[in-house]
């Protein structure tokens, strides 16, 4: 069955803000709750679905704005070849605010839903595993990078499970305690009177933080926290045209999530090192370079730096000063396309600062005493120059 688009699903349009978002949601959610639809749950739990994979794009700013401009595409990463799973979902505590709504979803929340998400409260202790957070870093390349494209191998931080403790944060794995807090249910109800009814709020326990538990003793390898920090080592490629200050993403390559959720994600910057003799624009490159009076009047051939090496320029006899010449093919390529754009060299000519007395005499008789003595200046003369 194809998809439908998500601004369908949540019946908004295109630029609906993200309170309108939200709002849709949580109106389609409690309608379609399998536990409310009791005559076919099943297909209640699809439509419940389909909502909720549709809210996790669009509440999300990156994934809108992916799925606005790839479609379906641009997000397919984010899920993985089987599509969306509730491993997915990052938006529980909506969910929690939504069930808060009335008594009904209330004693729902608190006896658990009936199959996959539903079946387990919702929130750290629920069928929803938390997602690992993301991690973010840079890397300085050379301006080269952008044409030959690189694979540096990042050292990022990370955690992993403490095998001291086996992830329980207690000295030797067993020293926990049912929550005082919160009677070991992770969670902790406030109500609130407001005339005729009552505003009751689910909220996870601030003591033991939604696991229900209470640690005895802290195991002294993690202190406590169930992971234990790390460096490893990744291997990043940076494709040919990147441009500096771009983004990266590496799905799943962030911090494991506390419990069997997915991993967070990476994401890399890429700050290209700026080079004085070369300046991009787009696919262009643009540098500089200066030859001798004798090669600018009688031609030849000289090398000029380029992106990643040095190429041979052709000077024509009588080449003015601030003369342009292009190399093709010798710019940076276009980011996923073997195309390149030219290098741009712009030649300056060097004017002797003083000429000897036979120097002086050749080019009185070459270029005529008189003429050179009397004739006004022609604008495109050798040593004119532009702006």
């Amino acid at each position: 069955m194809p998809k439908r688009d998500y601004y369908d699903v949540l019946g908004i349009s295109k630029n609906a803000s993200t309170d309108e978002v939200k709002s849709a949601y949580r109106r389609l959610a409690r309608q379609y709750h399998p536990d409310v639809n009791t005559e076919n749950p099943k297909a209640a739990e699809e439509k419940f679905k389909e909502l909720s994979e549709a809210y996790e794009v669009l509440a999300d700013p990156e994934k809108r704005t992916r799925y606005d401009q790839l479609g379906f595409g641009g997000i397919q990463q984010d899920f993985g070849p089987g599509g969306f799973t509730w491993q997915n979902f990052s938006h529980a505590a909506d969910l929690e605010d939504l069930l808060g709504q009335t008594d009904f979803f209330q004693q729902l929340f608190r006896s658990g839903f009936s199959d996959g998400l539903f079946g387990r409260p919702v929130g750290r202790r629920s069928g929803i595993p938390g997602r690992g957070s993301d991690v973010e870093v840079s890397v300085r390349l050379p301006l080269a990078a952008a044409v030959t494209g690189a694979e540096p191998t990042l050292e990022v931080p990370s955690s992993q499970r403490c095998s001291e403790c086996r992830g329980t944060g207690a000295l030797h794995g067993t020293a926990v305690d049912k929550c005082p807090e919160c009677d070991g249910r992770g969670q902790i109800r406030r109500s609130q009177s407001r005339g005729f009814s009552q505003l009751i709020s689910i909220l996870e326990c601030p003591m033991c933080h939604g696991t229900g538990q209470r640690i005895r003793e802290p195991c002294p390898t993690c202190e406590g926290a169930g992971v234990v920090r790390r460096i490893k080592k990744v291997k990043v490629t940076v494709p040919p045209g990147i441009e500096n200050g771009a983004v990266l993403r590496l799905a799943h390559m962030g911090v494991p999530s506390d419990g069997n959720g997915a991993p967070g994600d990476l994401f890399v910057q890429v700050l290209l090192e700026t080079s004085g003799r070369i300046h991009r624009d787009g696919t262009d490159a643009f540098t500089e370079t200066r030859i001798p009076l004798a090669t600018a009047l009688f031609g030849g051939q000289i090398k000029v730096d380029t992106i990643t090496d040095r190429a041979l320029l052709t000077i024509p006899s009588g080449t003015q000063p601030e003369t342009r010449f292009r190399l093709r093919a010798e710019g940076f390529p276009r980011l996923r396309s073997p195309e390149r754009g030219d290098l741009i060299v712009t030649v300056h000519v060097d004017l002797p600062d003083a000429l000897s007395p036979r120097q002086s005499e050749l080019l009185h008789e070459a270029l005529g005493a008189s003429a050179a003595r009397d004739a006004p200046a022609k604008k495109g003369g050798l040593f004119s120059r532009r702006g």
